[in-house]
């Protein structure tokens, strides 16, 4: 008989992946690039991501992934983003908060100096819908959020794309 413990067993031990049930007010989710420096304690690590929302399956698979060295997304419940990212670090993992950018359509149009005709042109967007984000009817989702935000960064290589243009130089 072996006496190393399976993963399931070690997570069942006492302090394991089981915690109690928190009020769904206290926690909030918060999206995270996992990258590890060094894991120090795997199993603890496993139990970690389990208290904080991913399945056995999932932490198990995402503890894999990081061990191999590539960077893992994950969507944790946690009250506080600080605490969870300390707790993580103490187990040789860093972390950084996903945050979704919030883009202002007109300020960035504007900075370009282009009409609103112009700017739905030249990044593919409908004139209809600039003019809705700009009056303040509808807003951008998220892909366009993003969209708009590595416009304002980076517009020459949007526009690269849009036009099968090579940005590389060669």
């Amino acid at each position: 008989m072996s006496t190393k413990l399976s993963f399931r067993e070690a997570l069942a031990r006492p302090g394991g992946a089981k915690a109690k049930p928190r009020a769904r007010s206290a926690s909030r989710r918060v999206r995270l690039i996992l990258r590890a420096d060094e894991i120090t304690r795997p199993v603890d690590l496993a139990r970690l991501l389990a208290r904080h929302g991913l399945s056995l399956r999932k932490a198990h698979e995402t503890l894999q992934r990081l061990a191999r060295g590539e960077s893992v997304a994950a969507e944790l419940e946690t009250p506080s983003a600080s605490r969870i990212r300390a707790e993580l670090a103490k187990l040789g993992i860093a972390a950084r908060a996903i945050k979704l950018p919030a883009a202002n359509v007109k300020r960035i149009r504007e900075h370009f100096g282009l009409s609103q005709s112009e700017f739905a042109i030249r990044f593919g967007f409908e004139i209809d819908t600039v003019q809705n984000w700009e009056q303040g009817r509808n807003r951008p989702d998220q892909a366009a959020q993003l969209l708009l935000k590595i416009i304002e960064n980076y517009p020459e290589d949007v526009e690269a794309v849009l036009t099968d243009a090579d940005t590389s130089g060669g």
